[in-house]
């Protein structure tokens, strides 16, 4: 079985949709766990090497959160990497 590109199994607009609150969703957690355990943006950033207006702009939504920056902050937040995403209901 081969790969499906981005959106096969997804309406268009519905996938359009799906990412946008699943890129909210992610930026929501990610402020929240940060907040509530004291961390500063500075301190994230260093953590996915980019510098704080990088993580600025991430937590901000003027950036999409890379897979792998979203795994090392979930790890270092010692969040459950399942907390950051959307999964849309079921038809």
């Amino acid at each position: 079985m081969g790969r499906r590109a981005h959106g096969d199994c997804i309406e268009g607009a519905e996938y359009g949709e799906l990412m946008k609150a699943t890129q909210d969703h992610i930026r929501e957690t990610l402020s929240e766990a940060r907040a509530l355990r004291g961390v500063s943006q500075q301190r994230l950033a260093t953590v996915i090497g980019v510098n704080r207006e990088a993580m600025r702009d991430r937590l901000l939504g003027r950036t999409q959160v890379k897979a792998e920056e979203l795994a090392a902050l979930a790890a270092f937040l010692e969040l459950d990497i399942r907390e950051c995403f959307v999964v849309p209901a079921a038809n």
